[in-house]
């Protein structure tokens, strides 16, 4: 399995809202650094996930581009709000350990995801 078929597993698996498939795409000292939040562990991932984990319903890959483990990704991320999905145009950069990720660090719009998550 290469690195950009893991995080593509990882992708499919969180941004379909099912934690027990991600659990099994990242490592247990998993790190995420993101605009809302960070984590340092696949448990403090969890933890600070569990509400985007409701309202995310997909995601399409726009651009990656590969150097060794590392994986850097343009994507948009289907979340439920108000008035349907909307897409959340999303920088991240991802590394491999393995056949899991290990890290990621994610950058988006804010002002985007407060308007699709806003009431109207």
């Amino acid at each position: 399995m290469t690195a950009l078929d893991t995080v593509e597993r990882f992708f499919t698996a969180y941004y379909s809202g099912d934690a027990a498939a991600t659990r099994d795409t990242i490592t247990d000292d998993f790190s995420l650094i993101g605009p809302f939040a960070a984590a340092h562990s696949a448990d403090e991932f969890f933890a600070v996930a569990e509400g985007l984990l409701t309202i995310v319903r997909g995601h399409r890959v726009l651009r990656t581009v590969v150097n060794g483990d590392d994986v850097a990704a343009l994507y948009e991320i289907g979340i439920a709000g108000p008035a349907g999905i909307g897409w959340l145009p999303t920088g991240g950069w991802f590394t491999v350990t393995g056949d899991r990720v290990s890290s990621g660090q994610l950058i988006y719009d804010h002002a985007t995801f407060d308007a699709i998550v806003s009431p109207a």
